[in-house]
C-alpha cells in the first residue's frame, strides 16, 4: 500500500530554524588533499590512494590490528590538473582573484598495493607521508577489504551524477547514516563538472567538491522553507557526506563530465570542457597536415596531437585505478565483485544547447556565425565511444557476455551514464551519432548546418540492449538526468539513481512535457524528439512502496525529480534486491523512508 510523504515533525523544524550542522566526521590533516580511498582490489589485495600537494617521500600505508604491516606507495603526478579565474579555490569566488588564467596545480597521487588480506575479513589501516620539511602527516585508522567471495553479503551503493551538486552531501550523509559501511560504491558518472580542474576534485571552497563529499568532510548549507498549518519553518543546515570510500571501493564509469575537449589553455577550463571534436575530425585535420605537425612520423607525436585536437580523459585516468583489461583501457571495464559481475560502458556524448537561435553552437544546429569556419563548430551531440555492432566496444562487450566468469555469476550489472530509457531531458534525442545536414541557397552558399538523430538509429536498443537481453544481464544503472525512475523491460531492468539536486525534470503527460524547438522549423524531422515518457516507448515502473511525488493533481509520479527530495538506492546481494530511499532536506529531523524494492531474478 502506497502511503503520502507527509512526515514533517513541527518541533523539530522549529527546534532547526536557525543554523545547524551535523557531526563531522575527522577531515584530513590540511596537508592532505584527500583522506585514502580504495581501488580496484584482488583476490588477496587492495590498492588505497591518496592525494597531496607536496611530492614528499616515504609515502605508507599501515596495516593490521597493531599496523606493523607496513606497504610503500608509488607517487605519480597528474599532468592535466589546473585552476583558473573561474575556480573556487582559497580566498576565490570564480572572480579571477587568485587564478587570473588557466595555471597548472601542482598535486601529487600516492598509491600503494597492500597485500596478504584474507577475503571476507576487514582490516585496520592508515596512512602516513612525510612532507618535503620532513614534517610526518597521518590520517586515521580506517577499514579496508580484498575482493569478496562468492556467497558473502553485500550491499552496494548505486549513485551517480555527484557535480557538485548542493544536495549531494546530504545525499550521502544520509546515506552513511542508514546503511553504515558499505562494500563497494558502484558511480555512472559525472563524478564533478570540469575534469582538469583540481578544486572540484579536492578542495572547492563551497564544500562541495567530489571527494570531501564521498569521505565525510563537506560542508553544504541547505537553506530550506515549508508552509504548514500556516507556519512557515526555516531551515539552514550543513551537511558533510559520507564516511565511505576510505572503506568501500569506488568504482566509476565516464560521464560526460569526465570528457575535456581540445586542449588551448587560453581558453580556459570552462572554453575547454566544451570544445571537444570527434576524433575522426582531427583525425583527418592530422592526415592533411602531417609533414608539418609530425616531419618524423613518429606514432606517439601524432596520437599526442589527435588526442589534444579531440577529447581526452586524461584527468580522470590519471585520478582512477579501474580494471583496464579491454581495449579501452580504463574508459570501459568489467569485473568481478563477489556474486555481483559488474560491466562499466563507456556510453556518453557531450552535451549541447537544444536551441535553434542563430548564434547557437548546440545539439541541432551551429552558430551562423561560424558556417564557414569548420573549426569553430561544435559537431553536434557527438558520441565519444562507439558501442554499435562491429565497434571495438561492442566486440568486447560480447566476449564478456560470453564469458564463463560472467555467465556463473549470481548478478549481471551494466553500469552506464547516457539514459538509452529515461523521462529526463536528457534521454532524447535518441542516443545516435548525429547527421549532418548542410543547407545550401540557390547560389551554392552555405545557409545552415544542422543534425538529426534518427530514432532508428539508437545504437544502444538496437545493437547492445539485445545483448545483454539476451545475456541476462538484470540490472542497468544509468545516470544523466539527475532524477530517479525505473523501467522493467524484458527481464532487465533499468534504474537512474541521480537525484542528488539540480534535477533537469520528470517528463510525463499530467506532469510536465519536454519543450521541442524542432516543432517551429520544418526542416527538421520533430518526432524524433517527443515531448513525453520514454523516447522508445517503456512505460516507467511505479515504485513498489509509496511514491515521493504526485503532479500537480495529486497522483501519484513514477519519479523523483525534485531540488528537496534526494534519493539513493542499494544492491543487497543477501536479498537479492536494489532499495531506494527518499530524504526531505527540508525537514532534516525526518526519516530516511524506502519507497521502492524490486527483486533480481
Amino acid at each position: 500500500m502506497r502511503k503520502p510523504f507527509a512526515r514533517i515533525i513541527l518541533t523539530a523544524l522549529a527546534a532547526l530554524a536557525a543554523s545547524s550542522a551535523f557531526a563531522q566526521a575527522d577531515a584530513p590533516d590540511e596537508r592532505l588533499l584527500t583522506n585514502p580511498f580504495l581501488q580496484n582490489p584482488g583476490a588477496d589485495g587492495v590498492y588505497v590512494v591518496w592525494f597531496t600537494e607536496f611530492e614528499g617521500s616515504e609515502h605508507t600505508v599501515h596495516v593490521g590490528e597493531d599496523f606493523s604491516a607496513t606497504f610503500a606507495a608509488e607517487t605519480s603526478q597528474p599532468s592535466r590538473l589546473a585552476e583558473d579565474n573561474a575556480s573556487w579555490v582559497g580566498e576565490q569566488n570564480g572572480d579571477g582573484s587568485v587564478y587570473g588564467s588557466w595555471t597548472y596545480r601542482p598535486v601529487w597521487r600516492h598509491e600503494a598495493w597492500v597485500s596478504n588480506l584474507n577475503a571476507g575479513e576487514r582490516t585496520p589501516y592508515f596512512i602516513s607521508s612525510l612532507t618535503d620539511d620532513g614534517e610526518l602527516v597521518e590520517s586515521r585508522a580506517f577499514s579496508l577489504a580484498a575482493l569478496p567471495e562468492e556467497g558473502q553479503d553485500l550491499r552496494i551503493l548505486l549513485t551517480s551524477d555527484h557535480q557538485l551538486m548542493p544536495m549531494t552531501p546530504a545525499n550521502m550523509q544520509k546515506f552513511v547514516e542508514l546503511v553504515g559501511t558499505v562494500d563497494a560504491v558502484f558511480l555512472a558518472g559525472d563524478l564533478q563538472n570540469i575534469p582538469d580542474r583540481a578544486s572540484e576534485w579536492f578542495d572547492d571552497n563551497r564544500g562541495r567538491a567530489f571527494f570531501p563529499g564521498l569521505q565525510g568532510h563537506a560542508a553544504s548549507t541547505l537553506e530550506r522553507s515549508m508552509e504548514r498549518d500556516g507556519v512557515t519553518y526555516n531551515t539552514a543546515v550543513t551537511y558533510v557526506g559520507g564516511e565511505i570510500i576510505q572503506n568501500a571501493p569506488l568504482y566509476p564509469v565516464l560521464g560526460n563530465h569526465e570528457v575535456m575537449g581540445r586542449f588551448n589553455p587560453a581558453n580556459g577550463l570552462n572554453g575547454m570542457f566544451n570544445d571537444p571534436r570527434p576524433r575522426e575530425v582531427a583525425e583527418a585535420l592530422y592526415e592533411q597536415n602531417a609533414d608539418i605537425i609530425n616531419p618524423n612520423g613518429d606514432p606517439d607525436v601524432r596520437e599526442a596531437w589527435i588526442t589534444d585536437n579531440s577529447f581526452n580523459t586524461i584527468s580522470y585516468q590519471e585520478i582512477f585505478n579501474v580494471p583496464a583489461g579491454s581495449p579501452g583501457g580504463e574508459t570501459y571495464y568489467s569485473m568481478q565483485f563477489g556474486d555481483v559481475y559488474m560491466i562499466g560502458l563507456f556510453g556518453t556524448r557531450i552535451w549541447r544547447s537544444p536551441s535553434l537561435a542563430a548564434g547557437t553552437r548546440g545539439k541541432y544546429r551551429e552558430a551562423d556565425a561560424h558556417l564557414n569556419t569548420p573549426d569553430q563548430w561544435g559537431w553536434g551531440e557527438f558520441i565519444f565511444e562507439d558501442m554499435s555492432e562491429g565497434s571495438e566496444q561492442y566486440e568486447w562487450l560480447q566476449g564478456v557476455l560470453n564469458s564463463e566468469e560472467f555467465q556463473n555469476s549470481k548478478y549481471k550489472v551494466v553500469l552506464m551514464h547516457h539514459p538509452a530509457h529515461g523521462l529526463g531531458d536528457n534521454s532524447v534525442p535518441a542516443f545516435a551519432n548525429p547527421v549532418q545536414v548542410l543547407d545550401y541557397d540557390d547560389n551554392g552558399r552555405l545557409t545552415g548546418v544542422r543534425y538529426e538523430y534518427p530514432i532508428e538509429n539508437d545504437m544502444f536498443v538496437n545493437d547492445v540492449e539485445p545483448l545483454l537481453k539476451e545475456a541476462g544481464v538484470q540490472l542497468l544503472h544509468t545516470g544523466h538526468s539527475h532524477l530517479w525512475y525505473r523501467f522493467l523491460q524484458d527481464g532487465l531492468n533499468i534504474i537512474e539513481s541521480s537525484n542528488v539536486g539540480n534535477t533537469y525534470g520528470c517528463y510525463l503527460d499530467g506532469h510536465t512535457l519536454r519543450g521541442n524547438p524542432l516543432e517551429a522549423d520544418p526542416r527538421y524531422d520533430a518526432s524524433n524528439v517527443p515531448v513525453s515518457g520514454d523516447a522508445h516507448g517503456y512505460e516507467p515502473v511505479f515504485p513498489s512502496i509509496f511514491a515521493p511525488m504526485q503532479n500537480a493533481a495529486g497522483e501519484d509520479l513514477p519519479c523523483v525529480a525534485s531540488n528537496e527530495l534526494t534519493t539513493f538506492s542499494i544492491l543487497d546481494t543477501a536479498e537479492g534486491t536494489v532499495s531506494s530511499y527518499v530524504f526531505d532536506t527540508r525537514d532534516p529531523a525526518s526519516e530516511i523512508l524506502k519507497f521502492d524494492e524490486f527483486p533480481l531474478d
